[in-house]
C-alpha cells in the first residue's frame, strides 16, 4: 500500500501531517517514479468490452437472500486513518462439523455491531442463520484478521483473531460454540499498539500439532503521523512508519504456544507484513513460508527441516529466489498472497496483489527456490495495474482443471476521488480465467455485478457454500455489505472434492500434498486454510476435472511423511480420506 503516482510526487518534498503538526522531508522510494497507465475513459477501472444481450453472469451476489446480513461502514466519517481503512476479515469453514461450510465475519464496523464478529451457520439448504449470539464470539474488539486450524486435534477447527492491540484464541467447543482461551496461551498481543494483520497455521516441525505465524504491520499510535497532506488530508502510506515484525509460535500442546521467532531464524523478517502463506515450494516435504511486505522486499523463508532438527530453522531467500521484488526489480506494496499450481507442473506458484500502478505479481515456480515473474507474459500485469489489490485466491471457477485468480480491490484513501479525478475509493473486483496455464483472460464482466459493482474490497475467502460442485467466494467491503458470490457457471465439467483427516499428522492435514491423476492429466494442491488477506478458506481440496469422467488414482502425501493412494474414486463428488 502506498500513495498514487501523483501523490508520490508530493512525498518528495517537505510536508506536514494536518493533525499532529509534525513536518519533515521524506525521500521518495523508487516506486515514486512510476507513472499511471493511460486512461481511455473517465474511469480507469472500466472495461471497454460489452457482453452479448441475455448473457447470464457466472456469479450472483446472494448475501442478503441467503441470510448473510453483515455490513461495514464508517457512517460518513472522513478522512480515515491507515488503521481505519485496512479492513475486516472473513473465513469460510465448517465450524460445526455438519459437512457444510459456514461463514465467519471478523471485525464488522457497521452502525449496529461496531467492532464485533458475526458467525453464520450453513443450514444445508442454501441459506444461513446468524448464530453469533451465544457463540462466545460476541465481545467487541479492534479485530481485523482470522486464521483457522485445529490446534488440539479434536476434529473441531479453532479460531485465532488478529487486530490492533489484540490477538484472540478461541477453542471450538462444538455446535458453533467457542471459548476464549487466550489468557496464558502465549498468543497475547505484546502491547496495546501491536498491529497484527494476517495469520496462518502450518505444522512447521511436523510434530502433529499446528504452529502459527502472526504477521504484523507498522508502528502506528497517538505519537505517529495520523494523516498526510496531499492537497487534502488523507491516510499515510507505509513509508512513513517503522515496521513491526511478525512472530512464529510453536504449538506446545494443551492450548499453549511458544514464541520461537528468533530460535527458528525468523527474526530477520523485514516487517510491514500484510499477507502470509505456507507451501512446500521445493518439494522436500517441509512447509515454507512467504510474507507479503508493504513497501519492503518480500520474504521467502525456506524450511531447513531436512537439514536441521525437526524443521525448526528457516533460511531467508526472498530476493535471491526472485519473489522479493516486482518484475521491474522494485519494492512493491504487497497485500494479499496465495500459492497454487497454475501451470500443472506440480510445483506451487505464487500470486501477490499490490498497490495502484503496480502490476500484480505472478511468480512461476521454476526450481523450488527459484521463481520467475510471469505477470506480463500471462496478461495478468497490464490488466491489474490500475487497481489497489488486497485479498486474492487461486480458484478453479469453471472446473476446467486450471486455477483462475480472483482479486478484491479497493483504495486506501476514502477521499481518493477528490485527490485524483480518475481514481476511486471503491473499485471493482477482478476475475482472471486461466487459459491452459499460459495466459489469463480478464473475465470480470462475465463474472457479473457482484464483481463489477465497486467495493472497498479487503478479505477474500473461498469454499463451496451450497455444495453444488462449484467454488464460491466471500469478500469483505470496508464500506458496504459482505459479498457472498455464488458460482453459477453453466458448464458441466466434472469435479472432485477431497476432505482429509489426519491421525498421526495434524487432524486437519494442513500441509498434505494431494495429486489427482486421470489418464495423462495430473492436478496437485496442498491442504491449507491460509493465504489471501485477513482471511481463511475452506480446507477441502477442490479439483476441477474438465471433461474427465474417470480418475485413476488420488495420492496423498501426508505432512508426517506417510502416503495414501486411492484408486478409481467416484466422480463427480466428495471423498473423505483418512490417514492410516
Amino acid at each position: 500500500m502506498s500513495c498514487s503516482p501523483a501523490l508520490r510526487v508530493l512525498a518528495r518534498c517537505c510536508f506536514a501531517t494536518l493533525t499532529l503538526g509534525v513536518a519533515g522531508c521524506h525521500t521518495a522510494s523508487p516506486r515514486d517514479q512510476i507513472k499511471p497507465a493511460p486512461a481511455n475513459t473517465a474511469n480507469r477501472y472500466l472495461e471497454s468490452r460489452t457482453l452479448p444481450a441475455g448473457f447470464k453472469s457466472w456469479f450472483e451476489d446472494a448475501a442478503q437472500s441467503l441470510g448473510v446480513t453483515s455490513t461495514m461502514g464508517h457512517n460518513g466519517k472522513t478522512p480515515l486513518t491507515v488503521l481505519e481503512v485496512m479492513g475486516p476479515g472473513c473465513a469460510v469453514c465448517d465450524f460445526d462439523g455438519d459437512g457444510h461450510a459456514d461463514i465467519l465475519v471478523i471485525g464488522q464496523d457497521g452502525p449496529v455491531a461496531k467492532g464485533k464478529c458475526a458467525l453464520y451457520r450453513n443450514n444445508g439448504d442454501g441459506t444461513f442463520t446468524d448464530v453469533t449470539k451465544g457463540s462466545g464470539l460476541e465481545a467487541p474488539g479492534n479485530y481485523m484478521g482470522v486464521a483457522v486450524g485445529d490446534i488440539d486435534n479434536d476434529g473441531k477447527p479453532d479460531i485465532v483473531i488478529t487486530g490492533y492491540g489484540v490477538v484472540k484464541l478461541f477453542r471450538n467447543l462444538g455446535g458453533c460454540k467457542f471459548q476464549d482461551i487466550t489468557k496464558g496461551s502465549g498468543l497475547e498481543a505484546p502491547s496495546s499498539s501491536s498491529w497484527a494483520t494476517s495469520a496462518a497455521f502450518a505444522d512447521v516441525d511436523r510434530d502433529g500439532k499446528l504452529d502459527l505465524y502472526i504477521a504484523r504491520y507498522v508502528v502506528f499510535n497517538d505519537h505517529t503521523l495520523q494523516f498526510c497532506d496531499y492537497g487534502l488530508k488523507a491516510s499515510c502510506g507505509p513509508i512513513f512508519y517503522d515496521p513491526q515484525i511478525g512472530s512464529m509460535y510453536r504449538n506446545i500442546g494443551s492450548g499453549k504456544f511458544k514464541d520461537v521467532t528468533r530460535e527458528w531464524g525468523l527474526e530477520g523478517a523485514r516487517g510491514k507484513t500484510l499477507g502470509v502463506a505456507f507451501a512446500d515450494v521445493n518439494g522436500d516435504g517441509w512447509p515454507d513460508m512467504y510474507l507479503g511486505n508493504d513497501e519492503m522486499p518480500g520474504d521467502l523463508f525456506i524450511n531447513l527441516g531436512t537439514h536441521t532438527e525437526k524443521g525448526r530453522k528457516f533460511r531467508s531467500t526472498g530476493v535471491e529466489s526472485g519473489v522479493g521484488m516486482s518484475g521491474s526489480g522494485q519494492m512493491q506494496g504487497a497485500m494479499g498472497v496465495d500459492f497454487g499450481d497454475y501451470d500443472h507442473d506440480g510445483r506451487p506458484d505464487l500470486f501477490v496483489t499490490t498497490f495502484e500502478f503496480e502490476q500484480k505479481s505472478l511468480y512461476r515456480n521454476g526450481e523450488g527456490t527459484l521463481f520467475n515473474i510471469s505477470s506480463q507474459q500471462t496478461g495478468i500485469g497490464p490488466a491489474t495495474s490500475n487497481f489497489v489489490g488486497f485479498g486474492t485466491k487461486f480458484i478453479d471457477v469453471n472446473n476446467d482443471g486450471w486455477l483462475d485468480i480472483a482479486i478484491a480491490n479497493g483504495h486506501i484513501h476514502d477521499n481518493q476521488a477528490k485527490i485524483d479525478k480518475l481514481g476511486s475509493y471503491a473499485q471493482p473486483l477482478q476475475l482472471f480465467i486461466n487459459d491452459g496455464g499460459k495466459t489469463f483472460a480478464n473475465r470480470t464482466l462475465e463474472a457479473g455485478t457482484g464483481f463489477t459493482k465497486p467495493a472497498v474490497g479487503r478479505a477474500l475467502a473461498t469454499g463451496d457454500l451450497n455444495d453444488d460442485g462449484l467454488v464460491d467466494i466471500v469478500v469483505t467491503d470496508v464500506e458496504g455489505n459482505l459479498r457472498v458470490l455464488i458460482n453459477h457457471t453453466e458448464d458441466h465439467n466434472n469435479w472432485l472434492r477431497i476432505s482429509l483427516v489426519g491421525t498421526t499428522c495434524n487432524r486437519m492435514a494442513i500441509g498434505a500434498h494431494v495429486t489427482v491423476k486421470s489418464g495423462s492429466e495430473s492436478w496437485s494442491a496442498e491442504c491449507t486454510t491460509g493465504g489471501s488477506y485477513l482471511s481463511a478458506s475452506d480446507p477441502r481440496l477442490h479439483f476441477g476435472l474438465d471433461k474427465a469422467t474417470h480418475v485413476d488414482c488420488i495420492k496423498v502425501a501426508w505432512p508426517d511423511g506417510k502416503t495414501t493412494e486411492i484408486k478409481n474414486p467416484h466422480v463427480p463428488g466428495d471423498i473423505t480420506i483418512k490417514e492410516q
